[in-house]
């Protein structure tokens, strides 16, 4: 791969100096690693189509990358692949349609700096990934990120009304409308979205927004024992009547984790319910009393903890996975999920599962749509024994009516398993798609499927 060949346009915006290669070839999370040949900064969408055009014409891989936030090795770059970094410079809002609920983004846009530009506007993009603080929009919508308000709004497909991407074909496309909706033809749309830059490099993304409302509250709720939290889940996420936008689950190891390391004070229980109820300013009183009195039979311990400012909740919930690994070193992260009847299956399961280790396993997640994460201390495992413990738990997900990834994406790293949910033809068909978009297959080889 000679990079001097690149177009006049881009030769100022690559870096080749090895130290920031190297902060580029592995991403935040994950223990994916690989090696970047090379870093782009792209400074616009030309930048992006001359890119993809150069490296389909010199069969080079290429990989996007936002806040390199990935769990699973979603930006990591294998075999020297080129990376097009958006978060330098291509991290800007466009245009916001408030008449319309609509914001034109750039992918490189952090997800918690967009909230607080539309909050003077009256909106919000509802997908909070716990990352949100340093996770790009681009990315979120590589993965179809999630995060608390899922269980509500969705995941971010579901707020994704139009695309522009370069396919790895080198055609620009504009996929999508500004109108609420469209029955014209394949929705490519969301096919794109969680495709994990497998198919096109975004280089705008056109967002659909929500009306803020008039009060969000957050509300911390300590449990007994885990069997508790995880039932008073199944009933509050049956009870639709109380304004309920968000329900996650943390064990007592999470628990501790964040108050020792961040110095919050969660009350400190077996098990906790995080919750955001969304009410008008009057109507606050009467709907946060209706949910105390639906969770007396399971026997919460002192009184509620609350946030005026539910994002302040939000913000503390994200540093989970860090307050983790600062106290008990490197963790293998995952995510899996399950239609939300059969959460306490999954935790009760999942905690069998890990029963008769020494890994000092942590349960936490978004409750409230059946997503579990779990960590575990990777280093105490070899491959061999790390792939039978993961077999397990796929199977047991499986088994129970889920997926493997409920939010963070199959990357490389879940690759090997996910026969186990997607069978042979449906994978066929994945890579039918792909050999259509990606004829080369240099956009993010060795992902995703």
């Amino acid at each position: 791969m000679d990079l001097t060949k690149l177009p006049p346009a881009l030769k100022g915006k690559v870096i080749l100096d090895k130290d920031v290669l190297n902060a580029y070839s592995s991403d935040i999370l994950s223990n994916v690693s690989g090696q970047a040949g090379g870093v782009v900064r792209v400074t616009d969408a030309d930048d992006v189509h001359s890119l993809v055009s150069w490296a389909l014409s010199e069969s080079v891989p290429i990989v996007a990358r936002g806040g390199g936030s990935s769990l699973d090795g979603e930006c990591v770059p294998f075999g020297g692949a080129v990376v097009v970094d958006f978060a330098t410079h291509l991290n800007k809002i466009i245009d916001i349609d408030k008449e319309n609920m609509l914001a034109l983004v750039q992918p490189g846009l952090i997800n918690r700096e967009l909230n607080r530009r539309l909050e003077e506007h009256g909106l919000f993009f509802p997908p909070n990934p716990g990352s949100w603080e340093i996770s790009t929009v681009g990315g979120n919508v590589s993965t179809n990120a999630a995060g608390p308000r899922s269980y509500r709004y969705g995941s971010t497909k579901s707020w994704v009304q139009a695309i522009d991407a370069v396919l790895g074909t080198g055609k620009r496309v504009w996929y999508g409308t500004r109108a609420r909706k469209s029955s014209s033809g394949l929705d490519m749309v969301r096919l794109l979205a969680g495709s994990e830059g497998t198919l096109g490099i975004f280089t705008s993304i056109l967002l659909r927004l929500a009306p803020l409302p008039q009060k969000r509250v957050g509300v911390t709720i300590a449990l007994p024992d885990i069997e508790a939290a995880t039932k008073a889940v199944v009933k509050l996420a049956h009870s639709p009547f109380i304004a309920i936008s968000a329900i996650e689950f943390l064990d007592e190891s999470c628990i501790d984790a964040l108050n020792s390391v961040y110095s919050s004070s969660l009350p400190e229980s077996p098990s906790l319910l995080m919750l955001e109820i969304e009410s008008t300013a009057s109507g606050e009183s009467e709907v946060l009393s209706s949910l105390l009195d639906m969770l007396t039979e399971f026997g919460p311990m002192g009184e509620p903890l609350y946030f005026d400012d539910a994002n302040a909740m939000w913000d503390l919930r994200g540093k989970t996975t860090l307050a983790l690994e600062k106290l008990y070193g490197p963790r293998f992260r995952d995510d899996v999920a399950v239609p939300v009847s059969r959460f306490p299956e999954l935790v009760q399961g999942s905690r069998k599962i890990f029963s008769n280790t020494a890994l000092h396993p942590s349960f936490f997640g978004h409750a409230g749509d059946g997503n579990l994460h779990l960590e575990f201390n990777r280093n105490l495992l070899s491959k061999s024994k790390l792939d039978a413990l993961l077999s397990s738990l796929y199977s047991l997900t499986v088994d129970l009516g889920g997926t493997l990834t409920g939010e963070h994406g199959i990357g490389s790293s879940k690759l090997p398993y996910l026969k186990m949910e997607i069978g042979g033809a449906a994978l066929n068909s994945m890579r039918q798609i792909k050999m259509a978009l990606d004829p080369k297959g240099i956009l993010n080889p060795g992902k995703g499927y």
